[in-house]
C-alpha cells in the first residue's frame, strides 16, 4: 500500500471513528446535548422532541448511516469499480433524505424551519458536488514547451522535459487496480492510480480511445489521451 492510500485510509478510519463515537454517545448513552442546537432549548421543547420520538428517529439515522459509511470504507479496499463513491453517495443521501424526514418530529413551530434548513443544506451539497464533477469531467489541457512538459487543471502539474526517460504510444489501455488519490467516473480517471505492470502514476483519461501516451519518469509515470486524437499525435510526436 503506498503513502497516498495509508493517508486517506487513515483519514477515513478517524472519520468512521468520530462519527461513530457521536453515535454511540447520542443512541446509547442518550447524551442529547451533542445534537446540534439541543442544548440551548427550553426544557419544555427538549422534553417534547424526546417524547414525541425526535431523538429516537435520529438515532436510527445515525445507526444506519454509520454502517453505510463502514461499508464504503470498506469498498475502498476491494477491486470494486466506484465501490467508494457509490457507497459515499448513497451515505449522503440516506443522511439527509433522514435528517429532512425527522423534522415531522420537530416542535410544530419550528418545523418548517427545520424542512427549510435541511433542504437548503443538502441542495448545496448537491450543487457542489455536480459543480466539483462537472469540472473533473472537463479534458485537462496539456502544453509543452522546450524546458516543460505541463497539464493544467484538475490533478495537474509540471515537469521538466529531461526528466522524461520515456513517451510510447499505447493501443488498448492497461488495468486500473485501484484509486490512490483522484477523480473516477465512468471511463474518465484523473489522478494517483495503480496501474498493472506500471505501478502508481498519474492518469489523465477523458474516455476511452484508440490511442493513449505514456509518459515515464524515473519514479512515476503519466498516462493520458485526448478527445482529439489528431492533437494526441501531436503532443506525442513533439515529446519523442
Amino acid at each position: 500500500m503506498d503513502t497516498g492510500m495509508i493517508g486517506i485510509s487513515i483519514l477515513m478510519g478517524w472519520v468512521l471513528t468520530i462519527y461513530g463515537g457521536l453515535t454511540f454517545l447520542i443512541v446509547k448513552k442518550k447524551n442529547y446535548d451533542l445534537i446540534s442546537g439541543f442544548a440551548n432549548r427550553p426544557e419544555e421543547e427538549k422534553q417534547y422532541l424526546i417524547e414525541n420520538g425526535y431523538t429516537q428517529s435520529l438515532g436510527r439515522v445515525l445507526v444506519i448511516s454509520f454502517f453505510l459509511l463502514f461499508i464504503s470504507i470498506i469498498l475502498m479496499f476491494i477491486p470494486i469499480s466506484f465501490g467508494l463513491e457509490s457507497g459515499l453517495a448513497i451515505f449522503i443521501l440516506f443522511l439527509f433524505g433522514g435528517l429532512l424526514w425527522i423534522q415531522k418530529y420537530e416542535v410544530p413551530a419550528k418545523r418548517k424551519k427545520g424542512y427549510w434548513t435541511a433542504g437548503i443544506v443538502f441542495t448545496v451539497i448537491i450543487l457542489l458536488c455536480i459543480g466539483l464533477t462537472i469540472i473533473g469531467l472537463r479534458e485537462n489541457e496539456i502544453t509543452v514547451e522546450d524546458q516543460s512538459f505541463t497539464i493544467s487543471g484538475l490533478y495537474g502539474d509540471e515537469w521538466p522535459v529531461d526528466e522524461i526517460n520515456s513517451v510510447t504510444k499505447l493501443d488498448s489501455l492497461p488495468d486500473i487496480e485501484y484509486k490512490t488519490n483522484g477523480f473516477a467516473i465512468g471511463p474518465v480517471y484523473k489522478g494517483k492510480f495503480k496501474v498493472e505492470g506500471l505501478g502508481i502514476g498519474l492518469l489523465f483519461l477523458t474516455g476511452k480511445s484508440s490511442a493513449y501516451v505514456l509518459i515515464e519518469t524515473e519514479d512515476s509515470f503519466i498516462l493520458f489521451n485526448r478527445n482529439n486524437e489528431q492533437e494526441l499525435e501531436k503532443i506525442y510526436q513533439t515529446l519523442r
